[in-house]
């Protein structure tokens, strides 16, 4: 029987692996359910190689515990039910897998899948322990540690091992948290990019996506001193670039940004993969997880998120993405990923700029996994474009107008609605949420939307909590509307009531 080809599966011809020891173990619990037990007491599907096994490992397994049939028919059933057809290679691919010759002890195969687990793990550990080490992430004296903790893991059983470090208390899980969004690229409430939650930046084509990403990684990694935009970023030890769109359009976009005397740090601190993944996502959730492990990344940028999954616009294929994503999140690797918006309509522009989240491209798992959505839009290599919060981890940040230097590869907040001013500008009438909600999102062929209104309403409440602003009712009538007033005059006094 032949192995899966490197080239269509994405396996590392160099990796230690025994796909046929694994297809031994499937087939044979497939025809003798009682050598099961054994064998989950030595694997568990993670200890899998070729993602295919992992998935009819899950599944027979799941088969043989309610006592229901593994005939190819019921395997072919389970699986098409999970919308995973696919990724094990169809109908036969599973028929392969049931004529193998497994016989023998699953236990004994078990063993075989375990021991290539193992030397897989210690070749990705000496791989992440050189590349932390020489970005500084860990110390020549703490080797011992890292290493006896891991060993740990490795010696405990398979049903726990590194599944115990996951678990945590309900208290600890739920009410040991900071009080404000840890943020990676911004403060306080204005969070462009949340720890632990991905970032989207969406766009049509030549409005700077990959222009401002670039920048915020460039930052991370300290080769810009920053900030981006006017809010600050925290700093990486090292990112993984996905350059699949167009990979040399984005080495000469980060050309402009950067000179040669940041070889060495773009060299400790940047890895580029250029063009696709190895594999589809569809087809290997886990490729994305490999490939940050295998750069010793704690940060990785996805451009774009059409090229790492073939059918976005299928809900296997926004699963696949969303997967993908939150297995690199819960191991501690922060995303960025490159989006498009849906095409809506002609005109010189391609359309009216998105103003909700149904309007990016694709399966809604794609944008529902993420913790920002950032959507640029204007004209493709045009100065001035238009950025939109559709999505926010604290307060939303803009409507803002940016203003790209295309030269130099910088980019700025051209404008911005000043609501102070425009609360001092109102004087004694005040500021109602929808008045303010007509500048931040102006529209001339309709209102503000309920829900622009509400976000005017959180934004001038803000000013209030933090001291800058009143709240008042604008007339003696019980249905009278609320306005804001700016809390202090020209002199810097408070301004009371009997001042209005």
């Amino acid at each position: 029987m032949e192995r899966p080809p490197a080239d269509e599966h994405g396996l590392s011809p160099t990796a230690a692996v025994d796909l046929d020891a694994e297809r031994a173990v499937l087939a044979t619990i497939s025809f003798n359910h009682e050598q099961y037990p054994d064998a989950s007491e030595i694997i568990t599907a993670q200890d899998f190689y070729y993602p295919a096994h992992r998935i009819l490992w899950d599944v027979l397994g799941d088969l043989i515990t309610k006592g229901a049939p593994t005939t190819h028919v019921a395997v072919h059933a389970a699986v098409d039910a999970l919308g995973l057809l696919r990724q094990v290679g169809g109908s036969d691919y599973i028929m392969e897998i049931g004529n193998h010759a497994g016989g023998g002890q699953a236990a004994y195969f078990a063993q075989i899948v375990r021991d290539k687990a193992r030397i897989r793990r210690v070749d990705e550990l000496a791989v992440r322990l050189r590349t932390s080490i020489l970005a500084g992430g860990v110390a020549p004296d703490d080797l011992e540690d890292v290493v006896a903790g891991f060993a740990r893991q490795m010696t405990g059983t398979a049903g726990a091992g590194g599944l115990a470090s996951r678990l945590l208390a309900g208290g600890t899980f739920i009410l040991d948290r900071p009080d404000t969004v840890p943020a990676l690229w911004g403060y306080g409430e204005q969070v462009l990019w949340a720890e632990g939650e991905a970032l989207l930046i969406a766009g049509p084509s030549g409005v700077g996506k990959t222009t401002v990403a670039q920048q915020v990684i460039l930052t991370a990694i300290g080769v810009h001193p920053g900030p981006v935009l006017g809010l600050p970023v925290r700093r990486f030890k090292r990112v993984l670039y996905l350059a699949s769109d167009r990979p040399q359009q984005a080495a000469r976009s980060m050309a402009r940004m950067v000179s040669a005397d940041d070889r060495e740090l773009l060299d400790d601190r940047l890895v580029f993969w250029p063009g696709p993944p190895p594999s589809d996502f569809i087809k290997d959730p886990g490729i994305l997880l490999r490939l940050c492990q295998l750069a010793g990344a704690d940060a990785v940028v996805l451009d774009s998120l059409k090229d790492m999954a073939g059918e976005l616009a299928s809900e296997e294929g926004g699963q696949a993405i969303n997967g993908a994503i939150q297995r690199v999140l819960v191991e501690g690797i922060e995303v960025i990923g490159l989006h498009h918006h849906r095409k809506q309509g002609g005109g010189k522009d391609g359309g009216k700029e998105a103003t909700s989240l149904d309007e990016l491209y694709g399966s809604t798992w794609i944008t529902a996994g993420a913790g920002s959505v950032l959507s640029l839009w204007g004209s493709a290599g045009e100065p001035i474009v238009s950025m939109r919060h559709l999505k926010q981890p604290a307060g939303e940040c803009g409507p803002w107008k940016l203003r790209h230097d295309h030269p130099r590869g910088r980019t700025e907040v051209w404008h911005q609605v000043d609501i102070l001013a425009l609360l001092k500008a109102t004087g004694s009438q005040g500021l109602t949420p929808a008045a303010l909600a007509v500048n931040l999102y102006p529209n001339p062929k309709s209102k503000p939307t309920t829900s622009e209104v509400e976000k005017a309403r959180r934004r001038l409440d803000q000013y209030v909590e933090q001291g800058l602003a009143v709240q008042r009712k604008t007339g003696p009538s019980r249905t009278a509307p609320v306005a804001y007033f700016v809390a202090f005059n020209e002199q810097g006094e408070l301004i009371t009531d009997a001042d209005m």
